[in-house]
């Protein structure tokens, strides 16, 4: 995938990423209410030589002693503490921490006390830091005394030894004893000066501060979820996209299909609100009739300049086949074009909604119906079933009654006639068709026209089923134009849309048409207006629309206002039209 597919995918499926960012920052939070906050405070203390040298062999001057780290934690350290603290010994052994730093020639050790507050910890250090130092100072006074007293042993056993040689000179073994005594005695004397002549045994290097945090700062936290959020959410987001298999956009189109795409039609939700919907039949531009319209210019290109006949059909039932086929022939028409849109859904037909009682009555399938095989239907069979619609140019060939079975009904040679027929009557006629997958009436309907239109829904649409869609319809024969993707959420660029398309709603376009009579100046509508005040308005709105329309059989909305009533006379205007 390049940068900007990832950074559409990342955009399109921001609300995983929001959503897994949301549940970071609400884990973060409750962690912050429930954590337990503790302070550590840490102070120093060096040992002189002796005590730094007792602390590694466990002696001073032969003397055994405990000066170690461990001591710290030892019963009579903690005690001390404890009882300077009024605290329980338990807790604050298990709140303490010492290390050695043996790296120097004074060896220092880094007494650590957490507390659930800074100044308890600081307290909890200092009062641990002094019972250390006073039961150091207190071994090593132990030691002194030890020597000492060694050493008058020494010396009285010396002087012993000194008369049993000076009342016996000749006895070898009685200097021999004296010699090692005097030695001992050295020895000793060394002892008990080196641990006199090495000053105090501890000095406080630093003294415990206030408590520090050791756990993060809230902000720190909220941060850290934020990140964690933001990583996690974007490979969610990536890694659903690859699992996701619907239609990204016409990008793909061609790829999938092996169909060429003829665009894409924009998600409005003004249509919604539209009666009918159809956007190309008013004068306010918007990218959804925009783009209606580059696609009848794009299947212009692909259709013959005349008698053009083209099937509108679908992936999937609700992919707009027939809002397209509404607009597509809309469009035409008002583009100067003679249009047949012709109900070719026998089972469900929905062109009702967009040209209202003009959608009903008899139609195709009545047709189809009348004419078993091999006799042939005439021209005017066909014509007198088309009803005219509000908009001028446009009649509509309903479905009629839905047959048992609509397949069989299509099947029949006769719709190669009715298309026939249809192609004399109009410059393009459109066929609103069932969903092409799972139903032959597509790949009949699409036999018998110039190529077929596969509408689909980006986000909807399964590349799976648009796939097959296209293959099913060429392995019947039929030509496939394109597909289009319909529902698209990618918009115009703002300087395109703000020049180009943006315009107050009923506000027509300089130079355009109304949706009605798409031909009729503001001028004409004006002397229209006071010629119905007059006592002949029938007779002159007649005379007058003949002049300015050739076709002079129908009025401004496509009906024929003097024939109204006459089912002979609508026949007639209906094909000549």
């Amino acid at each position: 995938m390049t940068l900007r597919q990832i950074l559409d995918v990342l955009w399109k499926r921001k609300w995983i990423i929001g959503a897994v960012m949301l549940a970071a920052l609400v884990t973060a939070a409750v962690y912050l209410q429930l954590r337990t906050e503790t302070y550590v405070s840490t102070g120093v203390i060096r040992l002189n030589d002796v005590v730094s040298e007792g602390a590694v062999t466990g002696e001073v001057g032969g003397v055994a002693v405990d000066v170690s780290a461990e001591a710290v934690t030892a019963p009579v350290v903690i005690d001390a503490a404890a009882d300077q603290l009024g605290e329980d010994p338990s807790a604050l052994t298990g709140a303490l921490r010492a290390d050695v730093d043996d790296s120097t020639s004074l060896a220092r050790l880094y007494i650590s006390a957490t507390g659930t507050s800074a100044a308890q910890a600081q307290e909890r250090a200092s009062a641990v830091l002094n019972a250390y130092a006073a039961y150091v100072d207190e071994q090593l006074a132990a030691a002194l005394t030890t020597l000492h007293q060694r050493q008058a042993e020494a010396i009285q056993n010396a002087r012993d030894l000194q008369h049993e040689v000076a009342a016996n000179p000749g006895d070898s073994i009685a200097a021999t004893n004296l010699a090692t005594a005097l030695s001992q005695m050295t020895t000793i004397n060394l002892a008990i000066e080196s641990v006199s002549d090495a000053g105090a045994a501890t000095a406080i290097v630093t003294s415990p501060p206030p408590g520090e945090s050791t756990v993060p700062s809230t902000l720190i936290v909220l941060l850290l979820a934020l990140a964690t959020g933001l990583i996690v959410g974007v490979a969610a987001a990536l890694i659903r996209d690859q699992f996701d298999n619907r239609l990204r956009g016409e990008d793909e189109i061609e790829a999938i299909s092996g169909a060429r795409s003829l665009g894409e039609l924009s998600w409005d939700r003004g249509v919604a609100a539209m009666d009918p919907p159809l956007p190309v039949a008013h004068n306010e531009r918007t990218d959804l009739s925009e783009r209606l319209r580059t696609l009848r210019s794009t299947l212009q290109v692909f259709l013959p300049r005349r008698d053009a006949v083209a099937v509108i059909t679908s992936v999937e039932p609700g992919d707009g086949k027939s809002f397209v086929s509404a607009n597509l022939a809309m469009a035409w028409a008002r583009a100067g074009k003679t249009v047949i849109i012709v109900g070719g859904d026998l089972r469900r037909p929905d062109l009702g909604r967009y040209f209202g009682e003009s959608a009903d009555g008899d139609g195709l399938a009545d047709i189809l119906h009348e004419h078993e095989v091999g006799e042939p239907v005439s021209r005017e069979a066909v014509a007198s079933r088309l009803n005219t619609t509000r908009y001028r140019r446009l009649r509509v060939l309903p479905a009629g009654a839905e047959p048992p079975d609509p397949a069989d009904l299509l099947a029949r040679p006769v719709l190669a006639d009715v298309v026939a027929h249809l192609r004399e009557l109009a410059d393009v006629v459109i066929i609103d068709s069932p969903p092409a997958i799972g139903m032959a009436d597509a790949a009949l309907l699409a036999l018998q026209s110039d190529g077929a239109v596969v509408i689909s829904s980006v986000r909807k649409t399964d590349r799976v089923l648009l796939a097959d869609t296209v293959g099913a319809l060429r392995s019947a024969g039929a030509e496939v134009i394109g597909v289009v993707a319909n529902r698209s959420r990618r918009k115009l660029p703002k300087t395109y849309s703000s020049y180009y398309v943006a315009q107050r709603s009923g506000e027509a376009a300089p130079g355009s048409a109304s949706a009605v009579a798409d031909d009729v100046t503001a001028a004409d509508v004006a002397d229209l207006r006071k010629l119905l005040n007059t006592a002949g308005a029938d007779e002159t709105l007649r005379a007058r629309t003949s002049r300015s329309d050739p076709t002079a059989g129908e009025s401004d909305t496509g009906i024929d206002s003097g024939s109204a009533g006459s089912p002979q006379a609508e026949r007639k205007t209906a094909s000549d039209a």
